[in-house]
């Protein structure tokens, strides 16, 4: 997806997470990782509110590089409104995060394949666990911010910088879970209905591609009127509530990955 792809996905996939959060049912019902800023929409205002397009994209793009060339940085914003979803857009343009655009090594972080593994069942596992390995972090991270510690003097220590590092990692989760339902990264088998996506049969490798057809397919992937978009918001949310609900029950994995994993990023054949 394009940056405001990422932003607009985001920010109802965070929609749909308080909604599930929301639930009697919930055991997330009226719990503070619900209430969290971590999990608030970025406020924009949108040439087009739907469409991911080129105006919104370079507003975005200067919105994140602004932040990046000012004298304090990133270390500078906080968690406040719609941080992580601004995190999700900076994967693309962080200096530490932009070289993986073009290293090999780093193709996972949009769920691409590098041009050395021609194997596309080590170039799927190699996306997916990155994908739970990001989602491990911020559910070590976050399981720490919460328990309260205190220092000497039981005075209690910031949890700022855990809370950030989470949200990175977080991030980096999301963002390629997100690109892993554009036709530019993957080939999905056809599918219609957003809650029962296709298997991936296969993950494109950049540099051997038509370098616009594949931001024109992140452009229409990125509208949230496609299914596509459809199918990665409810993807989105859903990795969001099982990463909370995993620290809630005081898990050290993500609860039911495999399920997550067979639902959302399953490859063509695999029995997972």
């Amino acid at each position: 997806m394009k940056l405001d792809g990422h932003a607009k996905l985001t920010n109802s996939a965070m929609i749909s997470y308080k909604s599930k959060c929301a639930m009697a049912t919930s055991i997330l019902l009226n719990h503070k990782l619900c209430r969290s800023t971590q999990f608030s929409t970025l406020n924009k205002s949108w040439a087009d509110g739907e469409n991911s397009n080129v105006d919104d994209n370079d507003m975005m793009t200067k919105y994140i590089i602004i932040q990046e060339l000012s004298i304090f940085g990133e270390g500078a914003l906080g968690l406040k409104q719609g941080y992580l979803v601004r995190e999700v857009v900076a994967v693309d343009l962080e200096p530490m995060k932009l070289r993986h655009h073009f290293l090999d090594a780093g193709q996972k972080f949009h769920f691409m394949r590098r041009s050395t593994k021609p194997n596309i069942s080590l170039a799927h596992e190699e996306c997916v666990g990155f994908i739970k390995e990001s989602v491990t972090k911020w559910i070590s991270l976050m399981t720490r911010a919460l328990s309260n510690r205190k220092g000497a003097g039981r005075r209690k220590i910031t949890t700022v910088g855990l809370r950030r590092e989470a949200a990175s990692n977080m991030a980096l989760a999301l963002h390629a879970l997100q690109d892993s339902f554009s036709p530019g990264h993957t080939k999905r088998e056809k599918f219609t209905d957003p809650n029962f996506p296709g298997d991936i049969a296969d993950i494109y490798i950049y540099s051997r591609q038509d370098h616009d057809k594949h931001s024109d397919d992140d452009f229409d992937s990125g509208s949230l009127s496609s299914v596509h978009a459809k199918a990665a918001i409810q993807a989105s949310s859903e990795l969001m509530y099982m990463a909370a609900k995993s620290v809630v029950n005081k898990s050290v994995v993500p609860i039911d990955w495999n399920e997550f994993q067979s639902k959302w990023l399953k490859m063509s054949g695999s029995k997972i």
